[in-house]
């Protein structure tokens, strides 16, 4: 039923693609000026410069077959009051038209790839404005708070795959260890399993679909720290954002090959366009076949996705958008290396301890809907509402110690069946803006509903035979013990409200401030337990703008987080939630016209309310805990992006973070928590050839350094420090109307032999880096 559904879907989306695409060769609706010629500046590698204000509400005249660039030009600009000089070979600058000799020329913005971030030709790494920090159209230089945001445009120079590459472009974000299956990471300190779409919040622990596809992403944006006002429950680190890409008026089609080492194939398809005159229904439509295998034993994986979405543009002020999301594959769980000493195991890369039918099959579909209505210029209302569907059977054999000799690993069977997650999520926000006394107010006021459910069965067999690490047979046969077979069956239902100002003062002084309460119920079946729970958290936050190009913040965030489900107290009843404050203090820029930025902020962050065993051993048999823990990560994070020179982009980051457990019953106080590095970087770098006999050609390259990381709480085993270095070089030329591009990736150039993460937990489990990559592409846009 689930599949019928998504083929209905597919089809009902795909007729009126054809017949948009078939009517376009009839006749091409018109563009907006701005638009039309960023499309002529891709489509024939040319540099073209305007001030974004002049061509504003201008729309350019259609253009016929065979013109020459410069007829194009004088084409679009046909009764606009504008022409375009040539002030280089392959550059152009749009000015207004004057009848005499002295031409005035205006303030100019580099269009080589496009001034919006969203268009789908934008090379810019630089994206000015964030939505998740505020839930506002806020610019970056004036959220009192440190946010960063990937865009596709660097995805697209990395070639990157998974959420894993795309993040080490943020500082203080590192990668946990999911075991294939899932996507988890470490932000400033504190590791977090969920991620947001929209802002909306999808729990990845659970869902069993191994890693996120990235194909109809815009952009990422991080927001570092307690998001606990806006968002709900969550991890006092900061939250991941998914940015989906959007239909635009503007037709666009791009087909992407990619293949590399270990036999990886992936194919993308993104196709975007109006499918009426007046550009009212505009419609996305995003595709992935992924087939790969690894250079680990029995590690392979392949799925299929598909994301259309539709957009009927109702009015200036009302517009709604229909959406889906459909995936379908198989993966391979890999836990790793033991460690032996306090080092991993000195191993060959690619040996596998588990076994062949380590893998697991899944279904996974999101749908949804959002709206929005502007009832006047100052205030506006926004709905959505998602479901989520998953459904996943594996078998695994999972490591559980290394005997004494250091050679045996003990292990034992595990598996899901009908592993079940239904996700239902709305939200409604409110968003005004009101002057009182000649100080600007931007409310917001808001509501979310999440209702979450897990359920199915979990099998195992702890009588399964061991392995020797050194000298590894495997027994190939998943053997379960009915006697061990738990159902079982998760319920999560909270509400939220929030509200939220955002003063403007004199002399450029941001003011936000808000709270926001949460009233959250967890069942638990296994657990046998109920937690119930409420509370207020505050935010506020100051910004200072002296100048432009100069912002000075601070803010104080507090957070709602985990429910401590499986420990209870004295008495029996549940244990309060893991609760955490923030202090942040940092200082913004601008540079070159808006063109670059950078962040460095300081940060505070302690988490308390963690629960650890009651030190009495009697009462701790009897699963009888205390809040007793608590753990502080501070530190400082460097984020800067943009572009220094016409061509040359950058993006890079730098973070220190002291972690320290500092309370526990446990023996653990004063330890670091795992996978935190102290010192941790990364940047990456490209340059386009701006000159007429090398234009087309774009190279870059970077590097990604991590220090010694602890493996677990005890802190009795490390994972080394390292560096990988990556390489890339491109070439676009136009072949008749479309835009090819070639390209090559090389990964971990020198063929480190690192280890990026560990489970966080005992020794057994320690992810092993990959080793050198080759990853080649063709890519045709039209």
């Amino acid at each position: 039923m689930l599949r019928s559904g998504f083929f209905l879907a597919v089809a009902m989306l795909a007729s009126p693609i054809v017949q948009a695409q078939i009517s376009a060769t009839q006749q091409q609706p018109a563009l907006p000026l701005a638009a039309a010629l960023q499309q002529l500046a891709v489509r024939h590698n040319l540099s073209i410069v305007f001030d974004a204000e002049i061509v504003k509400g201008k729309q350019a005249s259609p253009l016929s077959e065979n013109l020459s660039i410069r007829e194009a030009l004088d084409t679009l600009l046909n009764g606009s009051g504008l022409q375009a000089k040539e002030i280089a070979p392959g550059r152009y600058s749009i000015v207004k038209a004057t009848t005499g000799a002295m031409q005035q020329t205006l303030p100019e913005m580099t269009v080589t790839g496009a001034p919006d971030p969203d268009s789908p030709y934008s090379t810019q790494y630089r994206v000015p404005e964030a939505t998740t920090a505020t839930k506002t159209q806020t610019p970056i230089m004036e959220t009192p708070m440190s946010i960063q945001v990937v865009p596709k445009s660097v995805m697209n120079d990395q070639q990157a795959i998974t959420l894993e590459q795309s993040l080490s472009n943020v500082s203080g974000v590192f990668p946990g260890l999911g075991f294939n299956g899932v996507e988890t990471f470490n932000l400033r300190g504190f590791n977090t399993w969920d991620y947001y779409r929209n802002g909306v919040r999808f729990q990845s622990a659970l869902s069993q679909t191994g890693n996120r596809e990235v194909a109809n992403l815009e952009r990422i944006e991080v927001l570092k720290g307690p998001a606990s006002i806006l968002f709900g429950r969550i991890e006092p680190g900061g939250m991941i954002n998914l940015v989906p890409k959007t239909p635009q008026a503007t037709p666009y089609y791009s087909l992407q090959q990619q293949f590399g080492s270990y036999n990886l194939f992936r194919t993308t398809l993104d196709a975007t366009s109006s499918l009426n005159q007046d550009n009212s229904l505009l419609y996305r439509l995003n595709f992935a076949y992924d087939n790969e295998g690894s250079f680990r034993e029995f590690v392979n994986s392949h799925h299929f996705f598909v994301a259309p979405v539709l957009q009927w543009r109702i009015s200036d002020r009302t517009q709604i958008t229909a959406e889906m999301e459909y995936k379908t594959g198989k993966y391979a769980h890999d836990y790793g290396f033991p460690a032996i000493g306090n080092r991993p195991a000195n191993l060959p890369i690619n040996r596998q301890l588990g076994e062949s039918f380590n893998s697991a099959k899944f279904d996974e579909i999101t749908a949804g809907f959002h709206w929005s209505h502007a009832f006047n210029d100052n205030w506006e209302i926004k709905h959505r509402f998602y479901l989520q569907r998953t459904d996943e059977d594996d078998n695994v054999a999972l490591p559980l110690e290394l005997r004494a000799d250091n050679r045996t690993l003990d292990r034992f069977f595990a598996g899901f069946r009908n592993n079940k997650i239904e996700t239902y999520t709305t939200n409604v926000d409110l968003t005004g803006h009101i002057d009182t006394w000649g100080i600007k107010h931007t409310l917001l006021m808001g509501g979310d509903y999440y209702n979450f459910r897990n359920h199915g069965l979990m099998i195992d067999n702890f009588n399964f035979p061991s392995i020797d690490i050194f000298n590894p047979v495997h027994s190939g046969v998943a053997v379960r013990d009915p006697a061990d077979d738990i159902p079982y069956d998760t319920k999560e239902d909270w509400f939220g409200l929030y509200f939220q100002d955002q003063i403007k003062l004199p002399y450029n002084v941001h003011v936000l401030a808000g709270f926001r309460y949460d009233n959250a119920e967890i069942k638990d079946n296994i657990s046998g337990r109920e937690s119930a729970q409420d509370r207020i958290s505050p935010r506020v936050g100051v910004l200072w703008q002296p100048i432009p190009a100069l912002s000075f913040y601070g803010n104080y965030v507090e957070n709602f987080g985990a429910p401590n489900l499986y420990g209870s107290g004295l008495d029996g009843q549940p244990l309060p939630a893991e609760t955490a404050q923030q202090w942040e203090a940092g200082v913004k820029t601008e540079l070159f016209d808006g063109r670059f930025s950078a962040t460095l902020a300081w940060f505070q962050l302690t988490k308390q309310n963690i629960a650890t065993l009651h030190p009495d051993p009697q009462l701790a048999l009897q699963r009888i805990s205390v809040l007793t823990g608590e753990a502080r990560n501070e530190g400082i994070e460097l984020d800067i992006t943009g572009e220094l020179l016409p061509g040359w982009q950058v993006i890079a980051n730098y973070s220190y973070i002291d972690s320290e457990i500092t309370r526990a019953n446990d023996g653990t106080q004063g330890n670091h928590f795992p996978n935190v590095p102290k010192h941790a970087g990364n940047i990456w770098t490209t340059y386009a050839f701006q000159n007429e006999t090398l234009r087309g050609l774009k190279v870059g390259g970077g590097v990604t350094l991590r220090g010694k990381r602890e493996g677990n709480l005890e802190n009795d085993y490390q994972m080394p420090g390292y560096a990988v270095f990556n390489l890339m070089t491109s070439y676009a030329m136009k072949v008749g109307k479309a835009r090819v591009t070639a390209q090559l990736n090389v990964n971990n150039l020198f063929n480190e032999e690192y280890f990026p993460s560990s489970g966080g937990f005992g020794r057994t489990r320690i992810a092993v880096g990959t080793p050198r990559v080759f990853l080649g592409s063709l890519r045709v846009e039209y």
